[in-house]
């Protein structure tokens, strides 16, 4: 959610790797909802050309130093977000004036920094491996929908720029609706505007601690898309490794 262009980074914390235990069979099912980066779109390579070409409109390189710093202020920023201890406006202020202190650019270059930045990854439908030919076989089968953290207008313009948007039925974002994840009523708005029940429906997301957590809290089965990332906790009974396992799974 990793974080969405804004989304949550994946968390740090390490756990056994053992495999995923085997589970009920999703025999209700009515409705699937999807997190996005990382997800459904590849939010690490638009962050990656979207922060280079943002760094290069002040003269300004990006090297991978560069990159993680910005990733790390990220992160940081968010989880005092989730603690109700940053408003999203001043996250979005907030970490480009630290990274441009950390690199030793203009910190009063930062509200130009940000605006590039999202501007360029607004426009980045970097879609996953096998993303449209899952979902329109599942369109066929359930109600989809898209429940993200985030800016509402960028997530929308990349799920336009992806050419999925006219599959879901649905896109809540935390901007737009008011909640963030894990609030499960994020995902509460999502299934009341498809009228579905949260055991009719299941949520597909990258970070147990986030995802995982709102699902829970909302009474949602939830699938986690694992990426290799280290989890914090006990891992998901249900999960797939890319989006081309879950209509076997579901």
């Amino acid at each position: 959610m990793t974080a969405s262009p804004w989304g949550f980074p994946p968390t740090t914390s390490s756990a056994a790797s053992s495999p995923t235990a085997p589970s009920r069979p999703l025999a209700r099912l009515r409705a699937v909802l999807f997190d996005v980066d990382r997800t459904l779109l590849d939010f690490d390579k638009a962050e990656r050309a979207a922060l280079r070409q943002a760094l290069h409109s002040l003269g300004l390189p990006c090297p991978r130093a560069t990159l993680a710093a910005y990733q790390r202020i990220n992160h940081e920023l968010w989880a005092a977000f989730r603690r109700g201890e940053v408003s999203q406006p001043a996250l979005a202020k907030q970490r480009f004036r630290r990274l441009l202190r950390e690199i030793g650019g203009d910190p009063e270059q930062a509200k130009h920094l940000g605006a590039t930045y999202l501007e360029r990854l607004s426009a980045r439908g970097d879609r996953l491996p096998g993303c449209r030919p899952v979902l329109r076989a599942l369109g066929a089968r359930y109600r989809l929908g898209v429940v993200t953290n985030g800016i509402d207008h960028v997530q929308r313009s990349r799920l336009a720029a992806s050419g999925l948007s006219p599959l879901f039925e649905t896109v809540v974002t935390s901007q737009g609706c008011g909640y963030a994840k894990p609030d499960p009523r994020i995902l509460h708005v999502a299934l009341d505007t498809l009228r579905v029940s949260p055991r009719d429906a299941v949520y597909v997301g990258d970070d147990p601690a986030v995802d995982g957590a709102a699902a829970r809290a909302a009474g949602v089965p939830f699938v986690w898309m694992d990426r290799g990332d280290p989890v914090r906790g006990v891992r998901p009974r249900r999960r797939v490794r890319s989006l081309i396992e879950l209509p076997d799974l579901l």
